[in-house]
């Protein structure tokens, strides 16, 4: 059955569930999100779930961006332990972006092609995904792995539900000083099942305010999001006593032809990098470059186009306070924003 769904053209979507994209972590979002190979702790199980070997005790995090203006909000919570020492570990990443107080007028031309606001009522569209991390240490190796298993659950006011699920899989290996991370999104395809009330959407294909040929049809009923890729290698070197460098880079794609600075028929990817400078291990200035990507200008010219991002973060006692500024959830370069998180690391609080 499954073989058959995916067979068809119209059920592929490879920009569904596009909220599980954007990112968390103020950290790695001032870093332009290149951070596979040395993401650890409770955020690595939104980046690569392999990096949650690393906590030594209970860990917690948590972001709220505005976006839009204020019009949407996109919140991330994460909690992350060990469950063998040095061997196991998992984390929970809640994750929801939302919409809130969206007018309904679908009724606001009544039969008699009246207006009345008192028909006008509002709802809320709402992405909302649980993701669960499982990783595991080979130290002779030099070699950590983790899968993810995500459970998503979207929803728009009454109108339609739609339910997926999907799993991930993550590696981090250390060479020489040198760390690699290597992240499949969606590896066996990301399934998401919608269901539609059929006499609101009858109300809205019929209403006086629907324009001939938008909202006739009624959704499909399944996605299929295709594999995602992320590959990438960092570099830590301790400058002096005070001062430290951290280096990276991430080839971040799809198994698709895009526009991404690199593309084919079979995968394109873009390059992200990302520098930060550390400051007696508590304080930390961050920089990076991403989302290059290939635009046709109106004269049929080519150009390139690139988003830059800054941050810093504080480290008191284990708890950490970072903060960026970024493109969150838009590659048209115009919705920066102000991203606040914090990392809480109990085994250093007690």
């Amino acid at each position: 059955m499954f073989t058959n769904l995916t067979s068809q053209a119209q059920l592929v979507r490879s920009y569904s569930n596009e909220f599980l994209n954007i990112g968390i972590g103020a950290r790695a979002m001032a870093l332009s999100k290149s951070v596979s190979s040395f993401s650890t702790g409770v955020e690595a199980g939104y980046w690569n779930p392999a990096g949650v070997i690393t906590v030594q005790d209970f860990e917690f995090a948590a972001m709220h961006n505005s976006l839009y203006n204020g019009i949407g909000s996109y919140d991330y919570f994460g909690a992350a332990l060990p469950i063998e020492r040095d061997d196991l570990a998992m984390s929970i990443s809640l994750i929801r972006l939302g919409v809130d107080d969206i007018l309904n007028t679908t009724n606001l031309i009544d039969s008699n092609g009246n207006i009345n606001y008192n028909n006008i009522n509002s709802f809320s569209s709402s992405d909302v995904a649980a993701i669960f991390s499982l990783a595991k240490s080979f130290p002779k190796l030099h070699l950590n792995v983790g899968v993810n298993a995500k459970i998503i659950r979207r929803n728009i006011g009454g109108f339609a539900e739609g339910n997926g699920f999907g799993f991930d899989v993550g590696a981090q290996y250390t060479w020489n000083g040198i760390k690699f991370g290597a992240v499949i999104r969606d590896v066996t395809t990301t399934f998401t099942a919608w269901t539609v009330d059929d006499s609101i959407f009858d109300d809205i294909a019929s209403a006086q305010t629907t324009e001939e040929g938008q909202n006739q049809e009624k959704p499909e009923s399944y996605e299929v999001t295709l594999p995602k890729f992320q590959i990438g290698a960092s570099y830590f070197k301790q400058l002096n006593q005070k001062y430290s460098l951290l280096t990276s880079i991430d080839l971040i794609g799809r198994f698709i032809e895009t526009n991404d600075l690199f593309s084919s028929k079979y995968a394109s990817f873009s390059p992200n990098l990302g520098l930060e400078l550390g400051y007696k291990n508590r304080t930390y200035f961050r920089a990076g470059i991403g989302n290059i990507q290939k635009e046709i200008d109106f004269d049929a010219s080519e150009s390139v186009s690139l988003e830059p991002s800054l941050g810093m973060g504080i480290v008191f006692k284990r708890i950490h306070l970072d903060y960026a500024l970024t493109n969150v959830g838009a590659g048209s370069g115009i919705n920066y924003s102000n991203v606040f998180s914090i990392k809480v690391q109990l085994n250093e609080m007690r």
